[in-house]
């Protein structure tokens, strides 16, 4: 089911009437992505009840980046307008969805991302009281003030947080690109020692930045799912 929520194009996949839902920002530019997203994880969700809303972005580096900051390669550097996607989907979309009935009311929520997205997908959890739990994938959590953001953050509630990167990502030339590897770790380190988060885990992929991008959310995700076992009952 494909609708338009002030101006953003969302795709909403219902499996389950009392599933988590859970928010990913693709691009829009990148056309079956949604579609194929959602194939991989219901053929890997096994019998889990869920709701995957994937809401479309026009301007990546800008729509997702949460402030603005200096390109990773020639001149388009990040915009910084993070904080509209994060309203608009915490004040217009997730409360458009629920009064819709398209979504059930009181279901856990969870947001998950692949590089940008995934950045924006923790730093949208540790912004707002929403969600319960994040899935970075990849994360560009190489990006300028990354590291002094988590630092001083004060988490308001209870979460648990998917962190996962290639194994070849950091071994690259491109000298804002190669911190990766170390932000990630650190970032992995703080969240230990956060008594706010619950449960979190930093999974290693094998290979570079491209390498298998969808199922590496898909394990992301179901991650998650898992952490308070939305399962379908199963008759007998």
């Amino acid at each position: 089911m494909t609708m338009q929520i002030e101006g953003a194009r969302v795709n909403l996949y219902h499996h389950g009437d009392s599933g988590a839902c859970i928010y990913v920002g693709e691009s829009e530019k990148t056309g079956g992505d949604a579609d194929r997203l959602d194939e991989l994880l219901k053929k890997e969700a096994g019998d889990m009840e869920y709701n995957l809303i994937v809401f479309e972005i026009s301007d990546w580096n800008s729509q997702l980046s949460p402030w603005p900051a200096r390109p990773a390669f020639g001149d388009e550097a990040f915009g910084g307008r993070g904080s509209e996607t994060c309203t608009w989907l915490v004040e217009k979309c997730i409360p458009e969805l629920k009064a819709g009935g398209f979504i059930p009311k009181d279901a856990p929520q969870y947001i998950a991302g692949y590089s940008l997205s995934g950045l924006f997908a923790l730093w949208a959890l540790l912004e707002s009281d929403v969600f319960e739990g994040a899935a970075s994938c990849s994360g560009s959590l190489w990006i300028d003030c990354w590291i002094d953001y988590i630092r001083g953050k004060n988490i308001v509630r209870d979460v648990n947080i998917y962190l996962s990167l290639g194994s070849k990502e950091e071994r690259t030339k491109n000298p804002l690109m190669s911190t990766v590897g170390d932000c990630t770790r650190e970032t992995y380190e703080l969240l230990k020692k956060n008594p706010a988060v619950k449960k979190t885990v930093l999974q290693w992929n094998k290979g570079g930045h491209f390498a298998d991008a969808d199922a590496r959310l898909v394990k992301g995700i179901l991650w998650l799912l898992r952490q308070k076992g939305y399962h379908r009952r199963l008759c007998g």
